[in-house]
């Protein structure tokens, strides 16, 4: 019995300690930040909105994640609520008509592929709540 609860205990741990994506909107930053990754990352600057999350440790330098900043102007430009819960694949398609290129491109396909990400992201109704 008490094996049995040794190995529950590492088994526990062990996923309390494993990475998983994430995206949550950044409230000091006003931005969706997603990671995809857990690792070091340097950011490029791809428009006035987006940032991709490349992997340092890599010459590759494969793409684990971005940021979208400006949520809330965006949101209110494409006619969206301003706050409350954002639907990820709506809000993205609606960014890729409002700015098509190829980093909008780029975002809404690493959200699509990531399984583990949420399908809705809430905005607080205060930037500072």
């Amino acid at each position: 019995m008490k094996n049995e609860e040794n190995l529950s205990l590492e088994a526990l741990l062990r996923e309390a300690n494993e990475f998983r994506s994430t995206a949550y909107y950044d409230k000091h930053l006003d931005a969706i930040r997603v990671q995809t990754r857990d690792c070091s990352i340097w950011e490029e600057r791809k428009n006035r909105f987006i940032t991709i999350y490349r992997r340092n440790d890599t010459s590759v330098n494969d793409v684990v994640g971005f940021s979208i900043k400006g949520v809330r102007h965006l949101l209110h430009e494409m006619g969206m609520p301003a706050f409350g819960s954002v639907k990820m694949a709506d809000f993205l398609a609606k960014i890729l008509d409002f700015l098509p290129d190829d980093a909008t491109r780029m975002v809404r396909d690493i959200y699509a592929e990531e399984t583990h990400l949420p399908e809705e992201i809430e905005v607080p109704n205060e930037a500072y709540a």
